[in-house]
């Protein structure tokens, strides 16, 4: 009786995970895809900040059109790029 009971209440509070959390998976996943990687293709300068107003910056990442990098600082919790990419 207590496993009936058990079953019951786990398939009402929606036990099992639905298609919601794969969704947000692909979600994660494309957003991943804003922040650029350093392969040469580009030059930019992402600009690291400690609040959502981007206000403190505290951190710079610097790529080269050889595909090098520099950087300085830490990775805050929000970037931006500030209009600063360009083809190589």
């Amino acid at each position: 009786m207590f496993a009936s009971i058990a079953a019951l209440f786990v398939s009402a509070c929606g036990g099992a995970p639905s298609d919601e959390s794969s969704t947000a998976r692909e979600l994660g996943t494309q957003e991943q895809g804003i922040i650029y990687t350093c392969d040469g293709s580009m030059s930019w300068t992402r600009y690291w900040y400690s609040d959502i107003g981007k206000t403190v910056e505290v951190g710079r990442e610097i790529c080269n059109c050889d595909g090098s990098s520099e950087s300085s600082g830490v990775r805050g919790r929000y970037y931006d790029y500030n209009g600063s990419a360009s083809s190589c």
